[in-house]
This record gives C-alpha cells, sequence and structure tokens, in this order.
C-alpha cells in the first residue's frame, strides 16, 4: 500500500491474532508489502502475502484517514491463490 495511512487494530482483531500467533508487527509488514490485494466481503480488502507453508491473509476497511485492521489469519496457499 502506498498510503502513509496509520493502521488501528480492532479489539476482535487484536484477540484473534493472539489466538493465532500473528503479531501486529508481521500484520503491519504484509500491509506495506502485500504479495497481493484482493476483494473481500462488504467492500473490505484482504492483503495477502506467503511466510513458509501458509498464506497470511490480513483483512481490513480502508478509511479515508486510517486503515482499520478487522482480522488476520494463517491460511493454506492452494485454497485462496490462483495459479
Amino acid at each position: 500500500m502506498k498510503q502513509k495511512k496509520n493502521i488501528i487494530f480492532h479489539p476482535h482483531a487484536l484477540r484473534k491474532m493472539r489466538e493465532r500467533d500473528l503479531s501486529t508487527q508481521k500484520v503491519r509488514e504484509i500491509l506495506k508489502g502485500p504479495q497481493s490485494i484482493v476483494q473481500g466481503k462488504w467492500g473490505r480488502k484482504i492483503a495477502q502475502k506467503i511466510y513458509g507453508e501458509y498464506l497470511i491473509r490480513v483483512v481490513f476497511e480502508e478509511q479515508e484517514n486510517h486503515i482499520l485492521v478487522v482480522t488476520a489469519y494463517p491460511a493454506k496457499p492452494e485454497k485462496y491463490l490462483e495459479e
């Protein structure tokens, strides 16, 4: 993402990230340099990047002054990436 917007984490996102052992630093890194960004539900976007055997997906809403992280989770790359 090119914009220098503040990244804000929804409390739900922080709770889920703790459960999934994903750091805010890693999520910020993915938002700043994703391999791809795809459309999500309800106008949200999903930044994604492969780390090891997992695809980390960060669901976010882009607001005028900030980016709101809704959740983040690891997934199997073959489930979401097109060959």
